[in-house]
């Protein structure tokens, strides 16, 4: 079976199958199918997850932490660069580290 797979792929599959079909019959065909209708008058973002943003009421109150690799190129005893980066300002926080683990 073909599919709803549009106007190119389904041309390029009725020409494995069949003899003098044109584009046009395969565009005339396709513009009667319900499905494809359907498809394309579908937004594409409507198809997507709706994603809720996450929102911070205070300063240091959310934030992401990330840990950059820097084995290969260290900077004397500096190996790692940990990153914090606060949701509500944006504002970024840079630290090296010796090591990744957690000293306590």
């Amino acid at each position: 079976t073909i599919g709803h797979r549009g106007i190119v792929n389904t041309l390029k599959e009725v020409k494995k199958r069949f003899v003098n079909i044109t584009e046009k019959q395969v565009t005339l065909f396709i513009s009667g199918c319900e499905e494809c209708k359907r498809k394309r008058s579908m937004p594409k973002s409507a198809t997507k997850l709706v994603i809720k943003p996450v929102i911070s009421n205070d300063f240091n109150a959310r934030g992401q932490v990330d840990l950059v690799d820097k084995q290969l190129c260290p900077d004397g005893p500096y190996k790692f660069i940990v990153t914090y980066q606060d949701h509500l300002t944006k504002f970024c926080i840079l630290r090296p580290l010796k090591t990744k683990t957690a000293v306590g």
